[in-house]
């Protein structure tokens, strides 16, 4: 399961939902990756997620997600390489959980970001509290809520702040006078 999102419009522009192998699921992810101009992969690196970023590591992804062990601070794939506190991949855990989900409520709350799928909807309507914890109903399924949520989240977080380093370097970079 994956999205594709616009980073400044917050549009889903593309999504997948299916059951390929680990392989045809990186390859997948691969290819979009590339058509979409080497967009950020932000693949869960839980179960079956890690098997996927290893793949995409083989084939050398170039712009692959990464944080920091335990803080979830992203951290760019460059400085990950080598960093033993790196780790490839998005971690959802009891923890994460309740943030990415009231990061995702706030963005569609505040018509932050547009949802065309009907998929995407129809497991929207069907995601609940249940006993603290948010989740889908029994029977029914959350990978697309789970993935715009995760989405909403890196966005929010690791996009935002490297445009705000960028542009702090940027000021940096133009307050530099020579005499």
């Amino acid at each position: 399961v994956f999205h594709v999102l616009e980073a400044d419009s917050m549009d889903i522009v593309a999504e997948y939902k299916g059951k390929p192998s680990i392989d045809d699921f990186a390859n997948i992810l691969y290819s979009a990756g590339r058509e979409y101009g080497n967009c950020l992969l932000v693949v869960e690196n839980n179960n079956i997620g890690y098997s996927v970023l290893e793949k995409l590591i083989d084939l050398e992804y170039p712009n692959l997600y990464y944080s920091v062990k335990g803080t979830n601070e992203h951290i760019d794939q460059v400085a990950a390489i080598g960093n033993p506190s790196a780790i490839a991949g998005f971690t959802t855990s009891m923890k994460t959980r309740p943030l990415i989900i009231a990061k995702m409520e706030e963005f569609i709350r505040n018509k932050l970001i547009t949802i065309n799928s009907l998929r995407l909807l129809n497991e929207l309507k069907t995601f609940i509290w249940y006993l603290g914890k948010p989740q889908a109903m029994k029977g029914y399924n959350d990978d697309l809520v789970m993935a715009l949520a995760i989405a909403c989240w890196v966005r929010d977080t690791a996009i935002q702040a490297n445009a705000r380093d960028l542009n702090y370097q940027k000021a940096f970079i133009s307050a530099i006078k020579t005499s």
